[in-house]
């Protein structure tokens, strides 16, 4: 996740996306969810709840977000194409909204 974090805060901070809204697609939720409670994240010790420990990763790609632009985090699966079709209905509204 530190490697994420990095990558995520420099394009973010970019100047290119001053005036940008942010779609933040965290990918592989049920990857997640089976490894969560085998191998406990670093620097989090909130237990292994899948909803909490989500909020924390949310927080943490806010954290590194110093030009406050409006950043909307989806977890999902890319398998599950029921999970698809709501983060991209999510995705075309925030668009919508934001236009």
């Amino acid at each position: 996740m530190a490697e994420s974090l990095i990558l995520f805060e420099s394009v973010i901070n970019s100047r290119w996306f001053l005036r940008t809204s942010i779609i933040l697609f965290l990918n592989k939720i049920n990857i997640f969810k089976t490894k969560l409670p085998k191998v406990p994240l670093e620097k989090y010790s909130g237990g292994s709840d899948i909803n909490e420990t989500a909020k924390y990763i949310s927080w943490r790609f806010m954290q590194v977000n110093r030009v406050r632009l409006s950043i909307y985090p989806h977890l999902m699966q890319a398998t599950d194409m029921t999970n698809i079709r709501l983060v991209f209905t999510a995705v075309r509204e925030t668009i919508l909204q934001n236009a």
